[in-house]
């Protein structure tokens, strides 16, 4: 039986400072980046997993990435594939390293990555792509693969399994519904702060042309700047020539679009100000934005800050606005507490973010719930 040998960390930069990608109202000088590692068995068999920063942070979390994926050296790749929680919660029970965590930061996200990597031999064993190989576990063997720790109050493995169960009878139907439309996505691209109007423009309409009718834009530097950047998205996004030849408009009232406040062609816009604001603050910021119609504003305040997020999502709820939250989310918990408190409309999980494949999947649990 294979067992894992060693590991490689790669540390790939990309310069997008210079052109203003990626850009927001708190981070404003971003050269996204990617921490990899690379997982190797006694057989063929590899692993590819990465994690998330903008810059120099992947000097730190590369150093991390070796501790945690020192831990796999020498295991039976499938005693690891056969209860990849149990798994989980190995990668995460090292007191050395979990004493500068716990479950949250540098080692939090590190963990990700390495996990990501083991869940991409796993699939590659089975010679499936990462979703196929989920979308075909039976309920047994997807509770086997998420973690419990900390969330049983909120959903246990027996009331997982009966959710899973009666899930399984539209499986089929759903997968092949996904297989033929696509799985739904938005665009920021054309929303980045640094970006000019005539850039803001271009891509936007490249993206309706593309396909797209889900827009985020990024807020929070100036209130009056993002209200007349947002009238310019929505006046290309809102106008039925630019959409592709053969596309038509989608019906805003749709079951599919309903309470996402969405323009005459079915377009939806998003905004996100990436935790630049306390919470009063966002409150009277947003409202302020109410007339280009958003969905939901992206992280409004602090990641950690959960009833701040539910009073924001309280006082927006007469402008028809709602709060998404998730890409700093640390961990299970803090998504548990967010449900607890109806504190966001929408949990943006991230498996850069959260400790890779197996911690989003408890999280999928606890919202399908």
């Amino acid at each position: 039986m294979p067992q894992i040998t060693h590991f490689e960390t790669h540390d790939v930069r990309f310069p997008t400072s210079l052109t203003g990608d990626g850009t927001d109202a708190m981070n404003t000088d971003c050269d996204y980046s990617s921490a990899y590692v690379t997982l190797f068995a006694s057989s063929d068999l590899v692993g590819h997993g990465m994690t998330f920063t903008i810059g120099r942070g992947n000097d730190i979390v590369c150093s991390a990435i070796k501790e945690v994926a020192t831990r796999l050296i020498g295991k039976e790749t499938e005693d690891l594939f056969a209860d990849m929680g149990k798994t989980w919660d190995y990668l995460t029970a090292d007191p050395q390293l979990r004493w500068i965590g716990p479950e949250k930061g540098v080692i939090h996200i590190a963990t990700g990555a390495v996990n990501n990597a083991l869940w991409d031999m796993y699939a590659r064993s089975r010679k499936k792509p990462l979703w196929k190989l989920i979308v075909d576990f039976t309920p047994e063997e997807f509770v086997r693969s998420t973690t419990f720790r900390y969330i049983s109050d909120v959903i246990s493995k027996e009331e997982a399994l009966e959710l899973l169960r009666a899930k399984e009878a539209g499986k089929k139907e759903r997968e092949a519904k996904v297989k033929e439309l696509g799985y739904p996505a938005y665009v920021t691209s054309a929303g980045w702060l640094g970006y000019s109007d005539e850039k803001i423009a271009r891509l936007t309409k490249e993206a309706v042309a593309g396909g797209f009718n889900h827009f985020k834009m990024k807020v929070g530097a100036d209130q009056a700047d993002d209200l007349r950047r947002g009238k310019l998205i929505r006046s290309i996004i809102d106008d039925p020539k630019h959409l592709s030849e053969g596309i038509a408009p989608r019906d805003p009232e749709s079951e599919a679009l309903k309470g996402k406040n969405a323009g005459p062609t079915g377009s939806v816009l998003m905004i996100d100000a990436n935790q630049v604001w306390d919470v009063n603050q966002a409150i009277d910021y947003v409202k302020g934005l109410a007339e280009i119609k958003p969905w939901f504003i992206e992280e409004p305040t602090a990641p950690d800050d959960i009833v701040g997020h539910a009073t924001i999502r309280k006082a927006l709820k007469d402008s028809g606005i709602g709060v998404a939250t998730g890409e700093h989310a640390h961990n299970r918990m803090v998504f548990k507490q967010l449900l607890q408190l109806d504190a966001v409309d929408v949990a943006q999980i991230d498996s850069c973010r959260l400790a890779g494949v197996t911690e989003v999947l408890s999280v999928l649990l606890m919202a399908a719930k």
